[in-house]
């Protein structure tokens, strides 16, 4: 089985320049660079994915402009420009590199204890069959640990599994459910065993997860997808976007919620004050009223 086509983080190299596309030597990257034309490069390569630039922190995004211009192999922001109008199809993988999330499965172990233990039974035992989106997935790591969660429940045909992220190559990984088996390995044995079939240094999740999973390209700043949503997954990004982004998209998830219905988010993330949101244990929002 291959799986070249597949991006893979931390391994990811981009394809060979078209001839008369021309590029010095690498370099220090954004080193003394003008921070516009960083902000430039970076406000590009989101236009050209159809994101808006300014729904993100400049800082945070400047701190990712160094890796993402190695990933080109150019030494300026204006080499990077113009190495991405050469060649086109650069576009998602160096916005990848842009907007890499750290990510990886079972992150954070006691927030999926929780999930394992509590969330996930008790909103079965109410529920029946509950609906469960990764909003800004990356490449499905959280969604496919709750998969397992839910399968070791023997619930897994009980849920219904969103994932969505406004990266193309990233929902094409979660799909195809092929991951670096380096992040494969720090599972537990047992569910190595059970959910992973190795393939040389890659490893495919089995066809029942991926089968009880869907994926979609979609850009949560544009809008969410339609509740009721029992379990919703934010977790890490709404530190990257300015405030008054973040606290949209913290309304609109919300508002998607299920009657007791829960966002589980990153620990450095929190939601604005005057939602009908409670806190009901670290990373867990639950929403407020009746359940």
């Amino acid at each position: 089985m291959q799986f070249e086509h597949l991006f893979f983080e931390g391994i990811a190299t981009a394809p060979r320049r078209k001839s008369g596309c021309r590029t010095r030597a690498l370099v220090r990257p954004g080193g003394d660079e003008p921070a516009e034309q960083v902000s430039g490069f970076i406000a590009a390569l989101l236009q050209r994915a159809n994101l808006s630039a300014a729904s993100y922190r400049g800082p945070a995004l400047h701190r990712r402009t160094a890796a993402c211009l190695r990933f080109l192999g150019v030494a300026s922001a204006d080499e990077g420009l113009r190495r991405i109008e050469c060649d086109p199809r650069l576009t998602q993988s160096a916005l990848s590199v842009a907007l890499l999330g750290v990510t990886e499965f079972f992150r954070d172990q006691a927030v999926f204890e929780r999930l394992g233990s509590a969330v996930l039974p008790e909103l079965l035992a109410r529920r029946g069959r509950i609906r469960v989106w990764s909003a800004a997935c990356s490449s499905g790591h959280e969604l496919y640990s709750v998969a397992m969660l839910l399968a070791e429940l023997g619930r897994l045909a009980d849920a219904e599994l969103l994932g969505t992220d406004c990266r193309a190559d990233a929902i094409e990984q979660a799909r195809a459910g092929a991951f670096d088996w380096e992040a494969v390995a720090s599972l537990a044995p047992f569910r190595r065993e059970r959910y992973f079939t190795r393939y040389g240094n890659s490893g495919l999740i089995n066809a029942d997860l991926r089968w009880a999973t869907e994926w979609r390209q979609a850009d949560l700043l544009a809008g969410v997808e339609r509740g009721p949503w029992d379990l919703i997954l934010w977790r890490n990004m709404a530190i990257y976007l300015e405030e008054a982004p973040a606290e949209e998209v913290w309304a609109r998830l919300t508002r998607e919620l299920a009657p007791g219905g829960l966002i589980v988010c990153g620990k450095a993330d929190h939601p604005p004050a005057g939602l009908p949101l409670e806190r009901i244990a670290r990373c867990f929002y639950q929403l407020s009223g009746s359940i």
